[in-house]
């Protein structure tokens, strides 16, 4: 697929949403079937929503019955609820982690949805890449086990590759599995996961412990995993979130990681500002600092023989800014990131890039 091809792709996605907001101001000269056809649009999603969250109810009180009903309701975990209306930090830092879809967000929520993501990616130094993905969580709240089916990064290639048992090392595997949340234990929170990355199984665990001051509120997140194919990892994420004022927030996050497969250890630090001017609208900026203790690049990659160096130190420089919003219906978002980043793979020479995603949800959602 070209570029050409694709910007004309977006561009009729974008012509859609624009059609829809056109009709709000000339609404009087709207046609009937063009209505009729919204109508049809939102009849349609009503009915793929409540089917995903009759399915998951169903399965989860299966899943209820065959563990018996032996449950004590004093420990069960409480579903979280975002309240747009509050203003405290701990409150706004889970309404800006579910608005720009984080990875901390996907890690901890407790929604019912499939998300569906097309989008591409155009870099000065690289060439066009397109995605379409599909995510799903469904969480199971009668089950005693706190149990919830995961399915992460399904895309077409990746699944046919899984199919026919030659994946790729370069792209990301489709995820499927079983969350298990333990109660809230000593101020920790955990979670256990097992599943198939690809064709290999893996087992996972994840632990944080929220720490609030007066003014800042303190995550610390540690991940253990293991599988057949990477075989033992573990990463620390340190989140600092403070809230300087009304519908805005500012993150430190330090990280941190070492792989089995891989030599060194990946650190981080980046600055994130989140800020909203009005509902469903959101800004974020963020400068972030990639560095590895043993890296290891190519310097020059059209040579006979390329040649492989060490380094030690900061081997990226990223620069982004990125725009959300919600538009055309509440379960239809858009986001814009143009970014800039200096890598030493490209002699720290800058490599300027913009990400267009369109994000379409299903089921109950943030």
């Amino acid at each position: 697929m070209n570029i050409s091809r694709g910007i004309i792709i977006l561009v009729l996605l974008s012509s859609a949403v624009y059609a829809d907001n056109s009709s709000e101001v000339d609404r009087n000269t709207s046609t009937q079937s063009t209505q009729d056809e919204f109508n049809y649009i939102d009849d349609t999603h009503r009915s793929i929503s409540g089917t995903v969250v009759e399915w998951a109810d169903k399965i989860d009180t299966k899943i209820s019955s065959w563990l018996g009903n032996m449950e004590d309701n004093s420990t069960r975990v409480t579903p979280r609820v975002l309240d747009a209306s509050s203003t405290s930090l701990e409150n706004q830092v889970k309404l800006a982690d579910a608005f720009f879809q984080s990875n901390k967000y996907l890690n901890e929520t407790e929604d019912i949805y499939i998300r569906v993501r097309t989008g591409a990616t155009f870099e000065s130094k690289y060439s066009e890449d397109y995605e379409f993905k599909l995510s799903a969580q469904i969480p199971f709240s009668k089950s005693k086990k706190y149990l919830k089916i995961f399915i992460n990064d399904v895309t077409v290639d990746n699944t046919k590759g899984v199919l026919a048992g030659d994946l790729d090392d370069d792209k990301v595997d489709p995820n499927l599995g079983i969350n298990y949340f333990a109660p809230e234990k000593y101020g920790i929170n955990s979670k256990y996961a097992l599943g198939l990355s690809g064709t290999d199984p893996f087992v996972s665990a994840r632990y944080n412990m929220p720490i609030k001051t007066n003014e800042w509120l303190i995550d610390p997140v540690q991940i253990f995993r293991y599988s057949l194919d990477d075989e033992f990892e573990e990463e620390t994420n340190i989140y600092f979130d403070r809230q300087f004022k009304e519908r805005s927030l500012f993150r430190l996050q330090l990280h941190r990681k070492t792989q089995e497969i891989l030599d060194g250890m990946d650190y981080a630090l980046s600055l994130q500002y989140y800020w909203s001017n009005k509902e469903k609208t959101g800004l974020g900026f963020s400068q972030t600092f990639f560095g590895n203790t043993e890296y290891h690049y190519t310097i020059d990659k059209f040579a006979p023989i390329p040649q492989i160096e060490t380094f030690g130190g900061i081997n990226n420089y990223v620069t982004a800014f990125t725009w959300r919003a919600n538009i055309w219906r509440d379960w239809f978002y858009y986001e814009v990131r143009p970014s800039v980043n200096f890598h030493i793979e490209n002699d720290y020479k800058p490599n300027y890039a913009v990400r267009l995603i369109f994000d379409f949800y299903f089921g109950q959602y943030h």
